[in-house]
């Protein structure tokens, strides 16, 4: 039954299926040959809270449930400044070519 956060450095505990994020975990099929066929005491559930959930992931490490942490997401440049960086090259680019005249 779950009862708490499955991060062991978290107490939160569960009473809503809609806080937090649940994880059904199977077996890999390496743990299932070795188990003879009766892995379906292996299938197991967790939950982590909403805190948790937005920093790790839960997956099957071997024989239990392994904590893995969030890759960290992409930082990506606001379009204004991106369109700014390219205006200046552009505006540079111009002011060499000023004094340049093709008569």
């Amino acid at each position: 039954m779950l009862s708490k956060c499955a991060n062991p450095e978290c107490s939160e505990q569960f009473l809503y299926l809609h806080q937090g994020k649940l994880f059904h975990l199977t077996p890999t099929p390496d743990v299932e040959a070795f188990d003879e066929g009766s892995s379906s005491s292996l299938y197991e559930r967790f939950w982590l809270c909403d805190r948790c959930a937005k920093t790790m992931i839960l997956v099957w490490g071997g024989r239990k449930a392994k904590l893995v942490p969030l890759p960290a997401p992409p930082m990506i440049l606001p379009a204004v400044a991106a369109s700014r960086v390219v205006g200046r090259k552009h505006v540079k680019k111009h002011a060499a070519n000023a004094g340049l005249s093709s008569t």
